[in-house]
């Protein structure tokens, strides 16, 4: 009877144990679900600002793409050619 109660208690435990990280789980998702949404408003105000901006001010959007596009341009370059 003793082995039988051991048993029964460790199914019990391992019963509790999977309870517990199922709810976790549960918690996690809900958790990420809400900086999922939050991630998408916050990417949407940017992209709105961001095209702002870029139609107030066509040609400094233009050269300021032209200059991070050379200056990406050149790091690669350079890393790439060193022998």
């Amino acid at each position: 009877m003793d082995e039988r109660s051991q048993t029964e208690q460790l199914k019990d435990a391992a019963q509790n144990t999977m309870e517990s990280i199922q709810e976790t789980g549960e918690d996690m998702q809900n958790r990420l679900g809400e900086l999922w949404e939050t991630g998408r408003e916050k990417a949407a105000v940017y992209c709105r600002a961001t095209d702002r901006a870029i139609r107030q001010n066509p040609y400094q959007s233009i050269g300021i793409a032209l200059g991070l596009g050379v200056i990406i341009g050149m790091l690669l370059n350079r890393g790439g050619s060193e022998d």
